[in-house]
């Protein structure tokens, strides 16, 4: 790969590893989001049942069954918001393997700019010294062959 290349890909390559790092922080915002969600219900969880076993001497059966069925409810909403806080983790560790990816790619091609621009540097300094050579011999052939004319 030519140094030109690399140093057009390597804008792509950053900006890509960008977008994955901005996809990441999204997620990560939801995953905190849904997770505060789920807390919330658990503690209205926790709230609910402590209120009814504090009053489970003055309950009739009608009221008792509307308790249990208000448990039940909200153990739902928790079970779903469990299920939503997992596919929000899930969506999470999955763009962090993908930031993952794009740091790590990134990384090939600043490598292989590095690796170019040294082997570049190296022809051309092998190429100068080439002609420093050349010049030192013709420089040295034109001595001697101007001390052979004048004798």
């Amino acid at each position: 790969m030519n140094r030109l290349i690399l140093e057009r890909i390597m804008p792509i390559a950053e900006h890509e590893k960008e977008d994955a790092a901005s996809e990441v922080r999204g997620f990560k915002a939801k995953l905190e989001m849904e997770m505060e969600a789920l807390y919330d219900l658990l503690l209205m969880y926790e709230s609910l049942i402590k209120h009814q076993d504090e009053q489970q001497g003055y309950i009739d059966l009608l009221m008792s069954q509307y308790r249990e069925k208000t448990r039940e409810q909200v153990k739902r909403q928790i079970e779903t918001q469990q299920l939503v806080v997992q596919q929000a983790r899930n969506r999470y560790h999955a763009s962090q393997e993908r930031l993952l990816g794009k740091v790590v790619e990134e990384k090939k091609y600043v490598t292989l700019h590095e690796k170019v621009s040294l082997q570049e540097m190296t022809a051309a300094k092998l190429t100068e010294q080439l002609m420093m050579d050349e010049l030192a011999v013709i420089h040295h052939g034109k001595g001697k062959w101007h001390g052979k004319r004048e004798q």
